[in-house]
């Protein structure tokens, strides 16, 4: 390579590195501004609620309500700290690559989550064959454990729940998918759908911080790949991440 090709090259892996970095810093900034924003909701409730029951106390009231709000605060904060510690966890542990039969995989997962299932009617659709993949085994039992949970959480309110899953090769190595028919959301929402702590339903409807998905997106880019979601309100959602792995030999 001569001089003049190698000065070329190395400005443009400069120019990458700092769009990269860039980028980022963006993340970071909307990330330390959303954390910052839940966080403050519980906190807000333990400040205003604490002084209250000790009044209450003094004057010979029950203050279970008051309680019962600061022990959900806790909770809330306690979810939101859990969360964040996981999301540091998976950017920290070494991927340990090998074949993965995704079939077996999926199957384990399922039956990880029959509690969840037990006593409604689901459909569910599997494809008639999976890629065996090389990829990171726990990472992957993990996203799908994710992905299946939040389907079943939303389709509860359905009488008979249809649940799909399926796959194809991509340019860029190989694509899957959850689809299923439940409440689905907004499509507006779709760019914010994996924001931590990001809720699109209410939370007396359903259970949960907003942390599922934003996991999921953090294991897919883990693993070089992307997620996206459609969805219409009461129509559905289909959750379908790439992965830009090589199909396993074996």
């Amino acid at each position: 390579m001569t001089l003049d090709a190698q000065l070329a090259d190395l400005q443009a892996r400069l120019q990458r590195s700092e769009a990269c970095n860039a980028a980022l810093q963006a993340e970071l900034e909307h990330f330390v501004r959303n954390v910052s924003h839940d966080l403050r909701a519980p906190l807000r409730h333990i400040s205003a609620y604490a002084p209250l029951v000790r009044e209450m106390l003094a004057d010979g009231e029950d203050p279970s309500d008051c309680l019962d709000t600061l022990e959900q605060s806790a909770r809330s904060m306690a979810r939101m700290v859990d969360a964040l510690l996981e999301l540091s966890r998976l950017s920290r542990v070494p991927l340990q690559p090998g074949d993965v039969p995704m079939a077996a995989l999926v199957a384990e997962v399922q039956r990880a989550l029959a509690p969840d299932a037990a006593g409604r009617t689901i459909a569910w659709q599997l494809p008639p064959d999976w890629p065996a993949v090389h990829a990171d085994a726990a990472l992957l039992r993990q996203l799908w454990q994710q992905l299946l949970s939040n389907a079943l959480k939303f389709t509860r309110p359905c009488t008979s729940a249809q649940i799909t899953l399926g796959w194809e090769p991509v340019a860029d190595g190989l694509a899957f998918w959850v689809q299923d028919n439940g409440v689905g959301f907004n499509p507006a929402a779709s760019g914010s759908m994996f924001d931590l702590f990001q809720r699109l339903h209410p939370a007396a409807e359903f259970e949960g911080a907003g942390v599922g998905l934003a996991l999921a997106r953090q294991i897919v880019q883990r693993l070089g790949g992307s997620i996206t979601a459609q969805g219409v309100v009461d129509g559905g959602c289909i959750l379908r991440f790439t992965l830009a792995t090589l199909l396993s030999e074996n």
